[in-house]
């Protein structure tokens, strides 16, 4: 609880900057949430965007009893989550991308900003942004590199922090299984020259695995100022501290005889500082007319400490986003028309520290990286009938890639060792189109097919090989330069219907063909090694449905259903499946809803078997499909007005034993065999939150 109040003290101390590019609508007035601003960058109503739409409400939020936005995103047809193996962090995918070499290709935004990091062993901080604080969550399901450029390859997730409404404060507090606790709470206040935000919050656990406790804070400070009817000037301002120690790796026969076990070093962890700010300028020029100027910047500084391997390695990345965007709405004999375009640019910043001796922390190797990318955009929006809308889309983007590695000498392992510094840099271009197509033949019914290229820069420790195993006796001590890495470039072919019949039936199926050339994975070489590689192409086919029934006032039931075929077309591997990936992952639930305000039910995940990861040859045992059950139960006293809430969340209600991450390393490291990390999720537990407004 102290660091609950220091938090808030923190939070309050901060200067305000940054906001979205479209301000979002007040829900509690009553406006409707058919609609997204993610697709086209501006406002538009859901049934006219060419591709699959999830919108996460605040009633779904206040609704499902999670503690993090990961909890929420786990219901969401098409995401995919697993746990990072840096210890803290979760990596969320779609359509079949594997976490081998999947990374960043859902491209996640604040209001506009970019989380995704630039260096792939910095994970996005999902804990940046309170709970209590979201308006509403938009996924879109699909390429959108035409809109968003870099790690927009299958995806977007947008996430709207509340802007307007009356004055409102909400609480939650949360506790359960394995000491897991929370904390958290958002103030919303309208004033007479705009509104104004601050939130904060603890969250904390000892974990599923002895020995992997970790706990996160975060605090914000937002606010809007109405400079006249037609300008706003809106700011905000972020942190977040996570710290916990690191999960170890197991052989199989530990993880069968007791996956809570740890059987490495305790005193390994790893700490992660984030600050989001930024500055944001909306200009309504006329009824047709409007101009954003967001500009935002991002800290994050991330350490490991591995005493297992006597190194600290520190990862200071920085990134300055400037996204000019420019959007006119016409009217040509009648028809609707909407023109949209801008210019993103891109400063990153990153500087990697190691040094070979833990206790003192001198004498560090040094490299420094930066990325400047600058990529302009247009999209164009037409419908010449009510019922039929044409879309299409451009973008070229550029980015510039340097590395100035500093010379450095020291002793390992009792050996002098002298690395040459290296100064090199390249130039990646990258340009893409898509082309959709929409027809609602009925108010409730969307029909749409879509074609767009896509494209994925890589990391900046993908173009230079920087490992902190270079600080390790067994290896030897150099610096690569990647200049034959290519970026990653592909083109999806897709189609679905969306269905949504008076809030009783709400369907949504997507059917998709995407290939991926030059897809990078990462290969390690030792425990700590590791190099990237372009693959040979990767095609994969799939399908992705969300149903949604409410036939009766009182019940409701939820599927979604995910199939993947994820295949290599060419090379060595080619007609195997890529590893971790599932083809099939089904989930469900069902809530009885009572009259005196009680709801509760039941709910199954199920995920079919899956190649290990790095195991391209397919020569391994496969992974164990598992059956998941739940089961959530939720008490709002009809005399709060929906203002109290209580929450019971049992999850793995059969305390079913199961690996959601496993990697065969015989082929890159013949010491190692096959290794299982354990899922923090895996046990059974239970939570039991309080939610309270006023």
């Amino acid at each position: 609880m102290k660091k609950f109040f220091l938090i808030l003290f923190a939070c309050a101390v901060f200067q305000i900057a940054y906001a979205q590019e479209t301000p979002s609508p007040d829900n509690e007035a009553g406006e409707s949430l058919d609609f997204v601003v993610t697709a086209g960058r501006t406002r538009e109503s859901v049934n006219t965007v060419p591709g699959q739409v999830t919108v996460i409400t605040p009633d779904d939020i206040a609704e499902s009893g999670a503690t993090n936005i990961t909890e929420l995103l786990e219901a969401v047809p098409g995401i995919r989550l697993s746990n990072s193996k840096n210890g803290i962090g979760v990596d969320v995918s779609m359509r079949g991308i594997s976490s081998d070499y999947g990374n960043g290709k859902v491209l996640i935004i604040v209001d506009g900003m970019r989380l995704n990091p630039t260096q792939s062993r910095v994970t996005v901080n999902w804990d940046v942004i309170n709970l209590s604080d979201i308006e509403r969550i938009e996924i879109l399901e699909g390429g959108a590199s035409v809109q968003y450029g870099d790690n927009a390859q299958v995806g977007v997730i947008n996430i709207i922090t509340k802007k307007s409404g009356a004055a409102k404060t909400d609480i939650t507090v949360s506790g359960g299984s394995f000491f897991q606790n929370e904390q958290r709470f958002s103030h919303h206040r309208p004033t007479d020259w705009g509104s104004f935000t601050v939130s904060g919050g603890h969250r904390g656990t000892q974990g599923y695995q002895k020995h992997t406790a970790n706990d996160t804070g975060n605090g914000e400070i937002r606010g809007i100022f109405d400079i006249n009817d037609a300008m706003s000037l809106q700011a905000n301002v972020g942190f977040s501290l996570t710290n916990g120690l690191l999960a170890s790796q197991l052989s199989k026969a530990q993880f069968d005889e007791d996956p809570t076990q740890n059987v490495g070093p305790i005193t390994d962890n790893v700490s992660n500082s984030e600050i989001l700010s930024g500055l944001g300028f909306t200009w309504a020029i006329n009824e047709s007319l409007s101009f954003d100027l967001p500009v935002s910047y991002n800290w994050k500084n991330v350490k490991w400490d591995f005493a297992n391997y006597s190194y600290v390695m520190y990862r200071l990345t920085q990134m300055v986003s400037v996204r000019p965007k420019m959007t006119a709405e016409l009217k040509p004999a009648g028809m609707d028309l909407r023109l949209s375009g801008g210019v993103d640019t891109l400063l990153a910043f990153g500087e990697n520290k190691v040094t070979p001796d833990l206790v003192k922390e001198t004498n560090f190797i040094v490299n420094n990286l930066s990325e400047i990318t600058i990529g302009p955009w247009a999209l164009v929006n037409f419908r010449p009938i009510s019922f039929l809308g044409l879309n299409a889309g451009v973008r070229y983007d550029t980015a510039f890639f340097k590395a100035d590695v500093d010379e450095w000498s020291g002793t390992l392992g009792g050996n002098p060792v002298t690395r040459p510094a290296v100064d090199e840099s390249k130039r990646y271009e990258a340009f893409v189109y898509e082309a959709g197509i929409t027809v609602n033949p009925l108010d409730f019914l969307k029909v749409y097919a879509k074609y767009g290229t896509q494209f994925k820069f890589p990391y900046l420790d993908d173009y230079v090989l920087l490992n902190p195993a270079t600080t390790h006796p067994t290896q030897s001590l150099t610096t690569t330069v990647n200049n034959n890495l290519e970026l990653e470039k592909g083109w999806t072919a897709e189609g679905g219907i969306g269905i949504n019949f008076k809030g009783l039936v709400k369907f949504d199926a997507n059917f998709f063909f995407m290939r991926i050339d030059n897809e990078i994975a990462v290969y390690p070489t030792s425990p700590t090694a590791r190099y990237s590689v372009n693959m040979d192409p990767i095609e994969r086919l799939g399908t992705s449905i969300g149903l949604n029934l409410t036939p009766i006032k009182y019940v409701e039931l939820d599927m979604d259903y995910g199939f993947v075929n994820a295949e290599f077309t060419e090379g060595p591997y080619e007609g195997k499946f890529v590893p971790m990936v599932a083809k099939h992952i089904l989930s469900a639930s069902l809530m009885l809803h009572t009259p005196f305000g009680l709801s509760l039910g039941p709910d199954v995940v199920y995920k079919s078997e899956m190649y290990q990861g790095l195991d391209n040859a397919n020569t391994q045992p496969t992974i164990d499909s598992s059956l998941i059950w739940g089961l959530q139960a939720r008490y709002a006293p009809p005399q709060f007005d929906g203002n109290l809430a209580v929450l019971l969340t049992v999850h793995n209600l059969a305390d079913t034993k199961y690996a959601s991450m496993v990697y065969y390393m015989g082929a890159f490291s013949p010491t190692q065999g096959t290794i299982y990390y354990v899922d923090p999720n895996m046990g059974r537990s239970v939570n039991v939150s309080v939610q309270y407004r006023f």
